[in-house]
Parts: structure tokens; C-alpha cells; sequence
């Protein structure tokens, strides 16, 4: 065993970033595996059909985490936890506290194809389901929260047009990196508090953003005293206008901040930077007045652009723009007017370029991740973003309630045993309708659980249609039960 942890310390790390895969026909490109990662095209050799699903993804075998007290928990997913216990560059603790059940079993029994197939029958979470059987539902075996019989979280997809008609915020701020330039620049957008208001339940907690690439970025909504953590809620403190000849990169071939913005025409060293509604957790749509090139995957399966979103954290700790840590004696104070300082803000590092998932925690109970497959690169082509999760259910019912009708009237004569059954189920659709528009939805509720599944049961010959039927069905029960 502790062999295997050293191969593990040394190969599965690599992966802590992995893989939020997105295929893209229109590109042609391979899965996104993070600097020699393994593992996941070992498990695509078993089961190729979850290629660019939720499982073809580090959480497959790596489980997210929490850390706080009672009254201010963080919760992080498997990317930011594993580097949360085990380091960024530093390797510091156990890699083994960041395997969830069922990458612990996949590791204990080889870490191959045939160790995959050899727990096909284990519940490895305990949740009563085979591994098997969760991965053909697309479920994940390791977490216990997940299973076959679980609905897709509720979402909303917003377009560049209808995020450009909605209320637009603009910032002058600074970009601090760690190893890349740094550079000011005025942001435009929607500020992210904004956006959720229209859509985001009370439950809600914190968002998680992705990146086609894999990469993810969590926000607590609320104010968190750990400087690694942006909030979404709330403004940012006002920063100041560092410049310094050194730095700037068009006087100073070894400068490390970029000045080209024209919004700092007349702006002078050690400023107040006004920004009159304040510096907010934004997501942007234009740089310096244009629209964000849309993101791209480099040949090294690095990103490269920005857009056509991109979610910017001002810095919590406004500080100036210090050298780059790759640069020979950055830290040296005696070359350099601001030496890189770990410990600065360098914000740069927790936005999350080409965004193109938000996902809203927690997620509503009965509900799973939606199929990442459906929005990764096509929607950086379409200039589109999705929001789920713990949102608002309504446009969804309303589209599954239109989805079960048409079933029914379409497919009427395979379906039902006599025309009045198709009726009185139909009848019973209405019925839900009325009951959501007047906001009965306990009501709506038990018509769907009793009147209607009877209905179902007992007047349907066909077994595959009649699957079809529950399963919707089930689908709405699930998602009206948020609103109760």
C-alpha cells in the first residue's frame, strides 16, 4: 500500500486538475488531461460512452471537501480541495484524503482496466447502487449523494445578447499574477450578485465556475476572512493606481506590468482609482471597451483568450503590481521596487477564463449535475453561458410539462390502452398547471405522485413509453419539491 501511495504522490496529483472534458467536433480535439494524467483514459477504455459526460472528470475519483466552522463553512469541489490539502507547488499533505470511496477502491485494486471492471459490483459509496449501474445512469459511484435516481439540476442559459440588455457594470482594476505580467485594465459586464438575483434560490451558499479546460474556481457568496476566497455579494475595497517606470513593460524590457489602458490616461502614481459602484466580483463581457476574444485550446492543451466570459475577482487586498515569481531574485527588495510577495493578492490566478458553467451550491436535494458535455466548447462558439443548480425550477417544469404532453398527444395510440385515459391524463397535466400558477405546489405535488403515476400505471401498454412517462413524472416531483 504504501507503494502505492508513492506512485499515487507522484502520477494521480497530476490529475487534481484534470478534467472537465469537452469535446468539440468543430475542433476535432482530444480530452483535456492535465500533464500525463492517466487514469481517465482507463477508465474511458471500460466504459467510452461517458466520454465528455459529469464522469469523464477528476471528481470520478477525487471528492471535494469543507473547511470552517458551523457558522462559516466553505465548501470546495475536488480541484480546489485537493490543492487545499495537498499544496499548488509544495506538496504538503496526503493525497489519499482527497480519494473519495470509489477512488480508493479503484486504487487498492490496481489501478487499471481490469481494476475497474473488478469493482463494477461494489457499491463503493453505499448508497445501494452498483458502481455499474451508476456509471450507465451517469452517476457518480463515489459520492453518496449521487444516484441513478437522482434529477438534473435545474438550469438557465444566458446569451451574450440578453447579458448585454441586462444592467452593465465597469471597473478599472488591477490584475495581479503570480507568474504571468500584470496589467490594469477596465472591465465591462454584469456583476455576478446581479446575475444570480435573477435566478438563484435562498438556499444557495457559494458558486462554482468552470472553464471548458477543466478548470474551476469556487465563491462563497458571503464575505470569507480566508484571502484564497472571493465573494460574490458586496463590494470589494477601493484600491489605488500603482505606477512605476521599472515595471512597466513598454519602458523596461524586464518590467512585469502593463499601463496600455486608456482608461489611466492622467491617472498618477499612488491615486485613488474611483470606481462610482464600487469594485464587484464581475462577469465580464469587454476589455477596454471590446469584446472578449473567445477562449481557445492550445496545442499544449493550455487555454488561451479570455472569452467571450470571463468572471474577474477584484483584489480583496489591494496591493501593487509585484514581479513576476519566475522572474531571477524577484523577491530581492534591492532590484525591485515591488518584489513578488507570495503572500500579495494576486487575483489574476482566481478568475476563471472563457467561463462557461456556473454552478450554483448546494445543490437542491433529489438533484445531480447537469451533463458537462453540454456545455463546454459549444458554448464558447455560441457565446453562451449556463447557471444551475440551486435555481429557480419554474422555466424547467414548465418545459418537462410541455415535454410529457406532447409524449401523450403524439404517441397517444402506442401508448394508452383507449382514448380516455389519454384524456384524463391530460387532464390531470392541466390540472398541475393551474396548481403552479397559483403556486399550490404542494398540490401540484401529490396530483403528479398519485392521480397522475396511477394513471400511468394502469392505462399504459406500451413498457418502454410508459418508462418514458414515469420517469418524467418523477423528473417534476423532484423539481417542484424545491419550491415547497
Amino acid at each position: 500500500m504504501k507503494t502505492l501511495k508513492r506512485v499515487l504522490i507522484a502520477s494521480v496529483f497530476l490529475s487534481i486538475m484534470a478534467v472537465l472534458i469537452m469535446s468539440s467536433a468543430r475542433r476535432g480535439e482530444s480530452a483535456y488531461h492535465h500533464m500525463g494524467e492517466k487514469d481517465t483514459d482507463i477508465f474511458l477504455t471500460v466504459y467510452p460512452k461517458c466520454r465528455g459526460t459529469k464522469l469523464d472528470n477528476c471528481s470520478l475519483c477525487h471528492s471535494g471537501g469543507s473547511y470552517g466552522t458551523k457558522e462559516s463553512t466553505v465548501n470546495l469541489g475536488s480541484c480546489q480541495w485537493c490543492h487545499y490539502k495537498y499544496g499548488y507547488t509544495a506538496p504538503h499533505g496526503d493525497i489519499m484524503d482527497t480519494l473519495n470511496p470509489f477512488g480508493r477502491n479503484y486504487l487498492e485494486a490496481g489501478r487499471s482496466a481490469e481494476a475497474i471492471r473488478s469493482i463494477e459490483r461494489k457499491d463503493s459509496d453505499a448508497d445501494g447502487y452498483v458502481n455499474v449501474d451508476e456509471i450507465a445512469a451517469v452517476a457518480y459511484p463515489g459520492d453518496p449523494d449521487d444516484n441513478p435516481m437522482k434529477v438534473t439540476a435545474p438550469s438557465r442559459v444566458y446569451s451574450l445578447e440578453q447579458l448585454e440588455k441586462m444592467p452593465q457594470h465597469s471597473q478599472l482594476m488591477l490584475l495581479n499574477a503570480h507568474k504571468s505580467k500584470d496589467y490594469y485594465a477596465n472591465y465591462t459586464g454584469v456583476a455576478l450578485e446581479d446575475l444570480l438575483k435573477d435566478c438563484m434560490l435562498p438556499t444557495a451558499t457559494g458558486i462554482k465556475v468552470y472553464s471548458p479546460d477543466g478548470f474551476s474556481q469556487y465563491y462563497p457568496l458571503k464575505p470569507d476572512p480566508n484571502p484564497l476566497f472571493y465573494h460574490v455579494n458586496g463590494v470589494y475595497p477601493q484600491a489605488r493606481y500603482y505606477y512605476d517606470s521599472q515595471a512597466d513593460c513598454s519602458k523596461n524590457k524586464d518590467g512585469w506590468c502593463e499601463y496600455q489602458s486608456p482608461a489611466l490616461q492622467g491617472k498618477n502614481d499612488d491615486e485613488v482609482i474611483v470606481n462610482p459602484h464600487g469594485l464587484r466580483l464581475l462577469l465580464a463581457i469587454k476589455r477596454d471597451g471590446t469584446c472578449l476574444g473567445p477562449g481557445t485550446l492550445g496545442s499544449q492543451n493550455k487555454l488561451d483568450g479570455e472569452g467571450p466570459f470571463r468572471v474577474l475577482p477584484p483584489q480583496k487586498f489591494p496591493c501593487p503590481p509585484d514581479q513576476r515569481q519566475s522572474a531571477p531574485d524577484a523577491a530581492n527588495s534591492s532590484l525591485y521596487k515591488w518584489p513578488f510577495d507570495y503572500n500579495a493578492d494576486h487575483n489574476a490566478g482566481f478568475s476563471t477564463r472563457s467561463a462557461t458553467i456556473i454552478k450554483v451550491e448546494p445543490l437542491p436535494e433529489g438533484t445531480t449535475d447537469i451533463n458537462t458535455a453540454e456545455a463546454g466548447w459549444n458554448y464558447v462558439d455560441g457565446k453562451q453561458i449556463v447557471i444551475y443548480g440551486a435555481v429557480n425550477p419554474l422555466p424547467v417544469i414548465s418545459d418537462k410539462l410541455d415535454s410529457l404532453q406532447n409524449l401523450m398527444e403524439k404517441q397517444a395510440g402506442s401508448l394508452f390502452r383507449d382514448p380516455g385515459a389519454k384524456d384524463a391524463a391530460l387532464r390531470k397535466i392541466g390540472e398541475v398547471r393551474k396548481s403552479i400558477s397559483g403556486r399550490r405546489y404542494s398540490e401540484g405535488v401529490t396530483l403528479l405522485e398519485t392521480d397522475l403515476m396511477n394513471l400511468i400505471d394502469s392505462s399504459m401498454n406500451d413498457t418502454e413509453g410508459r418508462k418514458k412517462c414515469r420517469w418524467s413524472v418523477h423528473e417534476l416531483i423532484v423539481l417542484l419539491k424545491i419550491l415547497n
